[in-house]
């Protein structure tokens, strides 16, 4: 037992939460809430609030589908990832940047670009150019992608226990629906009395705002892993021949320049083509090939490389020519990391990865469908087969903006602080557990509105809830969307951080900017996958028929997560060195 863990005593150990709230005095605590607000901004004012200012001003939705390409910054981050995984900054001759050291100059950077550009969208006109505004959106979303890369690496590098990284993730997703409210709610209720350009600006001064923390955070501690500017983290290069290096490295190169090169043309192509390409049709066509070409052809290509047995070292310059450099430079920041997760974690990567790639699935692709579901008219939408309704609730814009946009967004923050304190008192996997089956089991809400409702009504009429609405002036159409959404965002906010700090838990903090990258990206790549198959599923069936099937399909996540807890529960717990990632309770 470490002394940190023993009370006064020195025998009696210290409760975990005892420790945690202790642990909120530290600066960095501060820091993660307002990093978290400065992460979550410029999600939300491109991919949520920019649609309504853009249907306001006349613009079609499919010219509005051009922006599809914003989200490609945050599913494909992991691509850059690298270049940050050594905490380094270039020396631009800005003495302030010097003082903050590497990390927090990165997050400082990235800021300012995305305040001067939110700034920049504030002053456009939508109406006469939607490729400008798109242009724009996707800038903001590659500056804020790479300050998440560099945000996930410090806060993991900055937390020094278990208690750190699990009230670091409740913080983290604290603020950043924190930043929903600000960008959804308040944005969409002052467009009711001053123009959107003001708003964008409003929203450009909270980013300005929100870099108080990177003030306040402190700057990880990286003597272990480099000095002098040069790298000491451990590589597996020393025990393979130059040749297996170049090979490994040449196949991953070349699969990731494909894969950028996938991305690339149709970015340009959404910007540039009258009709822009379909979003749709590049996610399902060729959206496979990036994620085998860029995640598992590399993942395969280290576990090929494991299986001769190299030795880790720390790091050396190589010797030779300018070939040889290359190549050590991306071995060392591609596929050590990769390595390392593959070695630590042996067979369990498997069923890790499968995981990781269906734990948020349903969220994601219900996201895609929830505005269909809850403006459609329920009379004229009708699926393929006329037998069947589609199931739409056909309510308006203001009840939306009241049940999501306002008890939606507060439920989901008071579902982030209950994931806190569960992660506190029971742990990360019976966190997870649980989330999962709430995430899913909350489906089974939506299906009965599509369905007309009598469940929901039952239970409003037995709780109450039903006559303290009715009270503020709510229907009972509006109560029952109300209360749906405030459990599933609830169950959303909690699922959200016992991922987090799960996806933390299996980090190796010396590797942290790439792997976390890499297995956050993942979440987001399969829900996209998703959502074509997912729609015609719908068009077909219905929503009760589709709320059922996410249902079930949830369930999965949920053994997934049982058979992690019981794979942790039942190897032994290494000793803490505080150079390895901990693993989860």
């Amino acid at each position: 037992m470490t002394k940190s863990m023993q009370g006064a005593d020195g025998n009696k150990p210290t409760p975990r939460w005892l420790r945690a709230l202790r642990s909120l005095k530290d600066r960095k605590m501060l820091a993660m809430l307002l990093l978290a607000l400065a992460a979550g901004i410029p999600y939300g004012a491109v991919l949520g609030t920019l649609n309504a200012w853009l249907t306001e001003e006349g613009i079609t939705p499919g010219e509005i589908g051009v922006l599809s390409v914003i989200i490609l910054a945050y599913s494909y981050k992991f691509i850059w990832s690298p270049g940050l995984q050594k905490a380094s900054f270039p020396k631009i001759g800005i003495p302030l940047l010097e003082k903050l050291g590497p990390r927090r100059a990165w997050l400082l950077t990235m800021q300012v670009i995305i305040a001067v550009l939110l700034v920049a969208l504030a002053f456009s006109q939508p109406a006469k150019s939607i490729a400008y505004v798109a242009m724009i959106g996707v800038l903001v979303a590659f500056a804020s992608a790479t300050h998440d890369i560099v945000l996930d690496a410090w806060r993991i590098e900055v937390a020094t226990s278990d208690e750190d990284k699990d009230i670091m993730s409740a913080l983290y997703q604290f603020g950043y629906r924190i930043a929903g409210l600000f960008t959804g709610l308040f944005a969409l209720m002052l467009a009711d009395h001053i123009a959107w350009s003001i708003i964008y600006g409003l929203i450009a001064v909270g980013m300005i705002v929100a870099t108080i923390g990177t003030f306040v955070a402190p700057e990880p501690d990286h003597a272990a892993e480099q000095a002098n500017g040069r790298d000491k983290r451990p590589t597996f290069a020393g025990g393979l021949s130059r040749d297996m290096i170049r090979y490994s490295v040449g196949a991953v190169a070349l699969g990731w320049a494909i894969a950028i090169f996938l991305i690339g043309a149709f970015t340009v192509g959404s910007l540039t083509s009258t009709p822009p390409p379909s979003a749709s049709k590049f996610t399902l066509e060729q959206g496979p090939l990036i994620v085998f070409l860029s995640v598992i052809m590399p993942g395969l290509v280290a576990a090929w490389l494991l299986r001769r047995s190299p030795t880790t070292a720390p790091h050396r310059e190589p010797t030779g020519g300018r070939l040889n450099k290359v190549t050590d430079a991306l071995f060392h920041t591609v596929l050590d990391p990769l390595m390392d997760l593959v070695q630590r974690l042996k067979w369990a990567a498997v069923l890790i990865l499968v995981l990781v790639l269906s734990y948020r699935f349903v969220d994601l692709i219900w996201g895609s469908f929830a505005y269909t579901f809850y403006l459609g008219d329920p009379a004229a939408g009708l699926t393929s087969n006329p037998a069947i309704s589609l199931g739409a609730l056909g309510h308006t814009n203001t009840d939306v903006a009241i049940a999501s946009k306002t008890f939606g967004v507060l439920a989901t923050v008071a579902g982030a602080a209950a994931g806190g304190a569960m992660l506190l008192f029971i742990g990360r996997l019976p966190c997870l557990v649980i989330g999962a089956f709430l995430s899913a089991i909350t489906n089974l809400l939506f299906a009965d509105l599509a369905a007309g409702g009598v469940g929901m009504n039952a239970f409003l009429g037995a709780t109450g809830v039903g006559g303290a609405l009715g009270a503020t002036g709510m229907d009972p159409a509006l109560s029952r969307l109300t209360v749906a959404i405030a459990m599933e965002n609830l169950a959303s906010g909690l699922a959200s951080v016992a991922f987090v700090a799960y996806l933390t838990s299996i980090v190796n903090p010396r590797f942290a900017a790439v792997q976390y990258a890499l297995l956050a990206s993942l979440t987001m790549l399969i829900g996209s996958l998703g959502r074509v198959p997912m729609g015609e599923f719908i068009d077909t069936n219905g929503f009760h028929s589709f709320f059922v099937l996410t249902a079930w399909l949830g369930m999965i996540a949920v053994v997934l997560s049982a058979a992690e807890w019981w794979r942790q529960a039942s190897q032994p717990k290494p000793v803490e060195t505080g150079t390895t990632p901990q693993p989860a309770e």
